[in-house]
């Protein structure tokens, strides 16, 4: 699967759970462009996982999985602050999370896994969808 993400933006996976965690499974790190994949346990604290975004900064794709996972609101939106910061490094920065608000709410543009059209890129400035659509359609 040969998939563009746009540099230098976060980007948040939308759509159904199963289908967002089979497409982040199917994204192989190894191959293709540097990329890191960024997991937590749910123990982990907010500095620790912080911290893992900030390591992976260098990587072309940083692969967000899931990272907030255990926290609670303060603490995931703390998390998802810093991904402005590895993005801005030139990173392409693709995000699974569970609570797509916050997601959303620090991202530049989705990834819709739409059953119908496949992986649709969308930017989230209003000029496709506008963002209420995009979070019910979530």
């Amino acid at each position: 699967m040969t998939l563009r993400l746009p540099t230098g933006e976060v980007t948040v996976l939308l759509g159904e759970q199963i289908v967002r965690r089979r497409l982040m499974a199917m994204l192989d790190e190894t191959s293709g462009a540097p990329a890191e994949r960024v997991t937590a346990e749910a123990g982990t604290g907010v500095a620790e996982r912080r911290r893992r975004l900030e390591d992976a900064g260098g990587a072309a794709i940083v692969l967000v999985d899931r990272l907030t996972d255990g926290l609670d609101a303060t603490g995931r939106r703390a998390v998802l602050g810093a991904l402005a910061g590895v993005a801005a490094r030139g990173a392409a920065v693709l995000v699974d999370d569970d609570d797509c608000v916050a997601a959303l709410a620090v991202a530049d543009g989705t990834l819709r896994a739409d059953p119908l059209r496949g992986l649709v890129l969308e930017p989230t400035d209003g000029s496709v969808t506008p963002l209420e659509e995009l979070y019910r359609a979530s």
